[in-house]
Formats: C-alpha cells, structure tokens, sequence
C-alpha cells in the first residue's frame, strides 16, 4: 500500500479530527454549543450576524409581578433571590 491510499484513511466519526468550522474549516477552537460549529475567531467575526449580544456589566435584574408588590432580583452569578 503507498502513501495515498493510508494518507488519511482512517475513519474520523468522532473526536477532534471529525469536527471543523463550519466557514473556514479550522479544526481549532471550535465552538460546538446549539450546534454553531464555527472556531472562535469566525464567531466572533458573525456573532452580531446571528443575533448573539455581548453582555456586560449586568449586576442585577429585577423582575416585578403584576401588581408590583413583590419581585425577584437575580444576580450575575445567577441566584436567584425573592424579596418583598
């Protein structure tokens, strides 16, 4: 057998080497969360494309009900407090 016939013939189903971006093929930092599959340099470069926003700053949101007497405060680490 000769070099062209093993040059990448073995079967890549899973693993790093069966998975690349999918806009420039890099098979390094691919972000794979909700099915992207695009490396990180290419996310950032479409993010805004896409509809990701960048947070930053968030400290606390607070929620009120309907009538307004009570509410739930989350914070940036994502406890959820209930305050009256």
């Amino acid at each position: 057998m000769g070099h062209q016939q093993l040059y990448w013939s073995h079967p890549r189903k899973f693993g790093q080497g069966s998975r690349s971006c999918r806009v420039c093929s890099n098979r390094h930092g691919l972000i794979r969360k909700y099915g992207i599959n695009m490396c990180r340099q290419c996310f950032r470069q479409y993010a805004k494309d896409i509809g990701f926003v960048k947070v930053t700053g968030l400290r606390c949101l607070v929620l009120t009900s309907s009538d307004g007497s009570s509410c739930q405060k989350s914070g940036h680490d994502g406890i959820i407090n209930h305050c009256k």
